[in-house]
């Protein structure tokens, strides 16, 4: 019985760990806004909008990551060369 039980509670635990990862917007304090829209990036480097809930937009505007540039991409995965793209820099390190 016990086996039973416990099968389940792991293929949760793997699922709920296996999540991609999610951009989130912030205030000017730095609290993360959970009822804002936010992104989800695929393991292919794609990113989609996501609600509060975690739904995917497919129908909203999506990206592609490919190197240091962030493209915007139609939902059939076609580059929009007529969008403005960007570039991905990390912050200035800190030296004391």
């Amino acid at each position: 019985m016990r086996a039973l039980l416990v099968t389940p509670l792991v293929l949760v635990a793997a699922i709920c760990h296996a999540e991609e990862p999610r951009i989130y917007q912030r205030d000017a304090m730095g609290r993360i806004q959970y009822h804002e829209p936010s992104y989800v990036v695929q393991d292919n480097g794609r990113v989609i909008e996501t609600d509060a809930i975690g739904n995917r937009k497919y129908h909203k505007q999506q990206y592609q990551i490919k190197g240091d540039t962030l493209q915007p991409i139609s939902a059939t995965g076609d580059v929009q060369h007529h969008k403005p793209s960007w570039v991905i820099k990390a912050p200035p390190s800190k030296q004391r």
